[in-house]
């Protein structure tokens, strides 16, 4: 019953990827914060990037989205397989 409430659906976080990705959203949710954080300074840095980087920059964030699109998946049964564990063995 605890898994069930509290595992990680692959799918919620490839729609939040796919809608909210700019700012992290899947991160968030998936429980790593730190990448999400980066996302967000970047996103909030983007116009300085782009006057001194120029294309370059938009880039850069697109591979980076097309690499967690590939990642979601891999991110949320290993979250999903750490929760069974730790329930498993009682804590």
């Amino acid at each position: 019953m605890r898994f069930e409430n509290e595992k990680k659906s692959a799918g919620v976080a490839l729609c939040l990827c796919w809608v909210l990705g700019m700012f992290g959203a899947h991160r968030f949710y998936m429980g790593r914060p730190h990448g999400a954080t980066m996302l967000i300074i970047a996103l909030v840095s983007f116009p300085l990037c782009f006057v001194i980087i120029g294309f370059a920059g938009f880039v850069v964030v697109w591979v980076w989205m097309v690499i967690d699109l590939f990642s979601v998946s891999r991110w949320s049964k290993e979250y999903n397989t750490a929760l069974l564990t730790k329930i498993q063995s009682g804590q």
